[in-house]
């Protein structure tokens, strides 16, 4: 009788690969989606690209976009990051994306979010950043939330501000997108003790 055999890795922790808001399904990013993703954020470069070095004329492709979501399903594996797609209930329409991602330390999680211009100013940016939260809060080796943006980008602050992160560190980095001052603005939320 043998037993069973055990991993050497520790156990990765996940998040459940959907979960709803208000007005809003976040679902871990597919293939299927690809087109509409590609759409989204072309519709919305003018805007995204002031902020993020991944929303450019040339990468934002289909074929790129196939290769994030190859990239992004081998990630949700390892348990380096959990990128989904952010559908509008009413139309199921595309609207956005976030992600948990892996690289603020132990036990932390940072959060990342775009929504489509065309939806922009409606609050979509903020229930999803709180829906983030809640799914960091389902892994129980995570403490403590983080959204990381140039101090620049006052949406993304007043995002962190409204699902109550608070500044913990400014510091210099490099400019790499035109809307940025070079200054990353670092917010933290911490588990409440009852979670």
């Amino acid at each position: 009788m043998g037993f069973p055999s055990r991993s050497p890795l520790p156990d990765i922790h996940r998040p459940a690969e959907q979960f709803v808001t208000e007005r809003l399904h976040v679902v871990k990013v597919v293939f299927d989606r690809v087109p509409d993703l590609t759409a989204a954020v072309t519709a919305s470069l003018a805007e995204l690209e002031q902020f993020l070095d991944w929303a450019r004329a040339e990468t934002s492709t289909t074929a790129q976009f196939h290769e994030f979501v190859a990239r992004s399903v081998q990630e949700w594996e390892t348990g380096e990051s959990h990128a989904f797609h952010v559908i509008e209930s009413e139309t199921g329409a595309l609207v956005g994306g976030c992600a948990l991602v892996r690289r603020v330390g132990p036990g932390a999680i940072e959060i990342g979010y775009w929504i489509r211009s065309d939806r922009a100013g409606r609050g979509f940016a903020t229930e999803v950043a709180r829906a983030c939260v809640d799914a960091a809060w389902t892994l129980p080796d995570v403490g403590r939330a983080e959204i990381r943006f140039d101090a620049a980008n006052v949406a993304s602050a007043r995002v962190a501000e409204k699902v109550g992160f608070v500044e913990i560190a400014r510091r210099d980095v490099e400019i790499d997108n035109p809307g940025e001052i070079g200054i990353e603005v670092i917010t933290e939320l911490v588990r409440p003790p009852d979670d």
